[in-house]
């Protein structure tokens, strides 16, 4: 199962994690996990300010959270927000296979 987690500060999406999304998947998974990938790939080529996020990709697992005293630009607002309504879409579609949450910091 992928496991998504974006994360606000105060009202104000700042980065994502992305967990469970990495080796061989069944039936079904395997097509979420391909989704998936495919947003958060496509969407972390299209931020503007790269140098302001900490970004990792291991086996898989992706990480982006805008810097300590990093100001988030408004394209990059909209590049995080679209990431996000599309890994919405595919939870409301295949929630088997994916998990959506969202959590609160500062």
């Amino acid at each position: 199962m992928v496991k998504v987690t974006f994360i606000l500060k105060k009202t104000e999406y700042i980065g994502f994690k992305a967990i469970g999304h990495a080796g061989f998947s069944k039936k079904g998974e395997d097509v979420v996990c391909a989704g998936v990938s495919s947003c958060i790939i496509g969407g972390l080529n299209a931020i503007e300010n790269i140098d302001s996020f900490d970004i990792s990709i291991i086996e898989g697992d992706v990480s982006c959270l805008l810097k300590e005293n990093k100001e988030i630009s408004g394209h990059d607002k909209i590049v995080l927000e679209t990431i996000r309504t599309q890994l919405l879409t595919i939870e409301k579609e295949y929630g088997k296979y994916i998990q959506y949450r969202e959590e609160r910091i500062g």
